[in-house]
């Protein structure tokens, strides 16, 4: 049994997609989680829910990190044997650094490893992935994060694209279905330690370049703001490479 908070969203929809062959349980919930879970000789829960973004800057953001403590708690209580995997982030958790340890710049960042560490000491195995910015699906034009399918959206219409960043950011991008791909192998493999953190990602890029490459697709209307300093996002993915024989296959071109 697979157990997928988030199902409805661009991850989770592409992963129900490609698990026909399994037993699937789509957990939807917005204040109370529910207890859907029965007990099973191996089951997964793959936690992709997430309500808040990297904008947001009050409290409400911590009922993620309270939502996903309950959710983890009910599905250990049955399934001691089970297998959490937590997508989590890298884009936040490792901005402008030069080693693998995580430094929040949000609080979406802050919850976000509240969650890992809630995971680490559960007694089931777990899973995090902490992934860059996931490119590749229809989202809607007011949708504030997600810069390449913001702009593959907007193109070729009246429609004014705001950025607020240095145009030399250099950012790194994941195609949704190199996440799934990935998820999936997470679920065939087999792990000898209990907890596992992987930083994974794709294409490093500028957001200069980002621009460049789409508006070769159509018309961009911007509007641009470069007093932000200019940031810079360099993972090491090799460990979740060779571990899982991975390898990303989309790219922007």
């Amino acid at each position: 049994m697979i157990y997928v908070t988030g199902a409805n969203g661009l991850v989770g929809s592409r992963l129900c997609a490609c698990l026909g062959d399994y037993d699937v349980t789509k957990i939807s919930y917005r204040d109370e989680v529910p207890d859907v879970f029965e007990s099973h000789e191996k089951s997964f829960l793959i936690h992709l829910g997430w309500s808040s973004t990297t904008r947001a800057k009050d409290k409400s953001i911590q009922k993620d990190v309270i939502n996903s403590k309950k959710l983890f708690e009910l599905y250990q209580k049955k399934n001691r044997n089970g297998h959490i995997i937590f997508l989590s982030s890298a884009g936040d958790l490792h901005r402008d650094t030069d080693n693998d340890i995580p430094t929040p710049h949000s609080l979406y960042g802050k919850c976000k490893l509240d969650v890992e560490n809630i995971l680490n000491e559960l007694d089931v195995q777990t899973t995090i992935l902490r992934v860059t910015n996931i490119w590749g699906g229809v989202v809607d034009r007011k949708r504030v994060n997600g810069l390449v399918d913001k702009l593959f959206t907007l193109l070729d219409t009246d429609e004014v694209v705001e950025i607020y960043a240095n145009l030399g950011t250099i950012v790194d991008i994941i195609h949704v279905d190199d996440v799934v791909d990935l998820i999936i192998k997470s679920i065939l493999g087999v792990f000898k330690t209990q907890h596992e953190t992987f930083l994974v990602g794709a294409q490093s890029i500028t957001i200069y370049d980002i621009i460049d490459r789409v508006s070769m697709r159509g018309t961009l209307n911007l509007k641009l703001n470069q007093k932000a300093e200019k940031s810079n996002l360099n993972i090491d993915t090799s460990k979740v490479r060779e571990i899982y024989n991975w390898e990303p296959k989309h790219y922007l071109q």
